[in-house]
C-alpha cells in the first residue's frame, strides 16, 4: 500500500498511453520558451528596434487564423479519427517554419526585411504551433484513465515546463556561441529550437494509438457546419458558453505575460540575458511544481474551484509584480506567475471536458481553442497599445500594461463562478 501511494503521487501508476500522450507537451513547450518568452520577442524588439505592437500584431494575426480554421478541423478531426495524423502535420510545419526564421535571421541582411520576413515565419510557425494543440487537447480523453484526467493534465503540463527548462538548457551554448558552426546571439536560438521540439516528440507519435472505428468521410464544409451548430448549441448550453467567455478573460492575460516576460525583465528591471536564464528555470521549477499540484487539487476540489482560484491568483500576481520595485521581488513573482502557469491548463482542460460529452471533445476543444486565441488576440494587443501611448513614460508603461492584466482575471473569476459544478470525472457522457 505504501509503495502504491508513492507510485500514484509520482504518477508511475498511470498508464503507457498517459504518459506518451504528456509528452508532447514536454515538446512543445520548449518552442513556447524559446521562441515566444525569451529570444524571438527580444531580438525583434530590443535587437532590431521594432515597436512592441509589430509583434502584437504577428501573434494577433496568427491567433486570428487558428480562431477561424480551428474549430472546423477540430470536429473534422473528431468524424475522421484522425487527430494524431493531424497533430503530426501540424508539428512538421512549425518545426519547417521556425527553422525559416533561423535562416531569414542569419542571411537577410537589410534590418528592415529581415524583421518583416522574420514576424510573417513567426506567425505561421506560432499558427502550427498553437492550432496542433487542438489535436494534442482532443487525445486527452482518451489517454487518461476513468477518473484521472485531472492528474494526467496535470503530468503533461508538469512534463510541458521540465520540457521548458531543458529547451532553456539546450539551446544555450547554441546561443553564447559554444557550438561550432553557431555565432553567438539570440537568432542562434531558433533553429537548434525547431530540432529538438522535432525530436522530443516523436515518443508521441509512436507511442499514442488512436482508434479508427467510427470513423466518417466528411468534408471541410460539414465541418464549418458542424462548428457552426456547435457554436449555437454551445450557446444553448449556458455553462459551456460561460466558460468559453471566462476562459477568454483567463488566458488572456496570460498569454501576454507569456510573450512580454523577457521584455518586461530587461526593460523595467536591466536583466540580460545570461540572468533570464536562472529566472525562468526557477519560474517554470514552480510551474512544474504547480502543474504535478493542481492535478491532485484538481481531482479534489473539483476543475471549477481550481479554475476560479487559479484567476484570483493570477489577478494578486500581476499587481505584485506592478509594483515590485526590486529584482528579488520580481524573481518571487516569476516564482508565482510560474505556479499560476502550472494551474492554469491543468484545470481548464478538464473543466470543459467535463461540461462535454466524450464523443465531441475535439469539437468543442475547437472552440476552446479559438476563445483562447481571441485572447491571445486581445491582450497583446492591449499590451502593445498601452506601452505604444505611454511611450514618455519609460518604465511605467510596462508597470501600467501588467496592472491592467489582473482586471481581467478578476472578471474571469466571477464568470467561472456562475457556472455549475461540472460532474465528477467518468460523468461526463451523461451530460448530454
Amino acid at each position: 500500500m505504501f509503495w502504491r501511494r508513492i507510485a500514484d503521487a509520482l504518477y508511475l501508476s498511470l498508464p503507457r498511453r498517459a504518459w506518451a500522450w504528456a509528452t508532447y507537451d514536454f515538446a512543445n513547450t520548449i518552442f513556447s520558451m524559446n521562441i515566444i518568452t525569451m529570444y524571438f520577442a527580444q531580438w525583434i524588439i530590443v535587437d532590431l528596434g521594432f515597436e512592441d505592437i509589430s509583434y502584437s500584431i504577428a501573434y494577433a494575426a496568427s491567433m486570428v487564423a487558428v480562431g477561424l480554421t480551428m474549430p472546423a478541423l477540430g470536429a473534422l478531426a473528431d468524424a475522421r479519427k484522425n487527430r494524431l495524423r493531424c497533430l503530426l502535420v501540424y508539428t512538421g510545419a512549425c518545426v519547417a517554419f521556425t527553422i525559416t526564421i533561423g535562416n531569414v535571421a542569419t542571411f537577410i541582411r537589410p534590418i528592415y526585411w529581415k524583421g518583416v520576413l522574420a514576424l510573417a515565419a513567426f506567425a505561421l510557425a506560432n499558427y502550427f504551433y498553437i492550432g496542433g494543440q487542438t489535436f494534442y487537447n482532443a487525445l486527452l480523453r482518451g489517454a487518461a484513465p476513468r477518473g484521472q484526467i485531472g492528474r494526467v493534465s496535470g503530468l503533461g503540463t508538469a512534463l510541458g515546463y521540465v520540457g521548458a527548462i531543458a529547451g532553456l538548457l539546450l539551446v544555450w551554448p547554441f546561443v553564447k556561441g559554444w557550438i561550432p558552426g553557431f555565432a553567438e546571439g539570440r537568432t542562434s536560438a531558433f533553429v537548434p529550437t525547431a530540432l529538438i521540439f522535432l525530436i522530443f516528440s516523436i515518443p508521441t507519435f509512436l507511442l499514442v494509438k488512436e482508434a479508427a472505428a467510427g470513423a466518417e468521410r466528411r468534408s471541410a464544409w460539414w465541418g464549418l457546419r458542424k462548428v457552426v451548430n456547435t457554436f449555437k448549441r454551445a450557446r444553448e448550453r449556458p455553462d459551456v458558453f460561460r466558460f468559453l467567455i471566462g476562459n477568454v478573460l483567463l488566458q488572456d492575460p496570460v498569454a501576454t505575460a507569456i510573450i512580454f516576460m523577457a521584455v518586461y525583465a530587461n526593460v523595467v528591471f536591466g536583466m540580460p540575458d545570461a540572468a533570464k536564464i536562472p529566472f525562468f528555470i526557477v519560474a517554470t521549477t514552480f510551474a512544474v511544481a504547480g502543474a504535478a499540484v493542481a492535478g491532485f487539487v484538481t481531482d479534489r476540489w473539483g476543475p471549477r474551484k481550481t479554475t476560479i482560484a487559479t484567476a484570483v491568483g493570477w489577478a494578486a500576481t500581476f499587481i505584485f509584480i506592478a509594483v515590485a520595485n526590486h529584482p528579488v521581488l520580481f524573481w518571487v513573482g516569476g516564482a508565482l506567475v510560474g505556479v499560476g502557469l502550472g494551474f492554469t491548463w491543468t484545470a481548464a482542460r478538464p473543466f470543459l471536458a467535463s461540461l462535454v460529452g466524450e464523443h465531441e471533445q475535439g469539437e468543442f476543444f475547437g472552440l476552446y481553442s479559438l476563445s483562447s486565441r481571441v485572447a491571445a488576440i486581445i491582450g497583446p494587443l492591449l499590451w502593445g497599445t498601452i506601452v505604444y501611448f505611454a511611450a514618455a513614460w519609460p518604465v511605467g508603461k510596462y508597470r501600467l500594461a501588467v496592472a491592467s492584466l489582473a482586471v481581467l482575471e478578476v472578471a474571469a473569476a466571477f464568470v467561472f463562478a456562475s457556472i455549475k459544478s461540472p460532474p465528477k470525472p467518468g460523468a461526463a457522457k451523461a451530460v448530454l
